[in-house]
């Protein structure tokens, strides 16, 4: 699988769990590759971006220690993407 395409698939997952699960957003209306993770952006606080790292470990095989997860707040959405397929995403 090429990068792009796992890229790809970890946004919209980012983006469906973020909007249809956790009931943060309410549409994708504005938001782009360059909106950060928190305030103005996905809205993430700091309970939601462990719950959504917890559902990236989950169904992208790959490790977030506690650690980590705070710098993630600092991070746009294609940051964040980035991060995912860096530790080792699978499909």
């Amino acid at each position: 699988m090429s990068t792009s395409v796992l890229e790809d698939e970890i946004r919209e997952f980012v983006l469906g769990t973020v909007i249809d699960e956790m009931n943060i957003l309410m549409s994708r209306d504005g938001i782009t590759d360059e909106s950060p993770v928190t305030v103005g952006g996905l809205d993430l606080d700091s309970l939601s971006l462990i719950e959504l790292t917890l559902r990236l470990e989950t169904r992208f095989g790959v490790e977030i220690p506690d650690t980590d997860i705070e710098p993630l707040a600092s991070l746009t959405l294609r940051s964040l993407v980035a991060e995912i397929v860096r530790r080792g995403a699978k499909a």
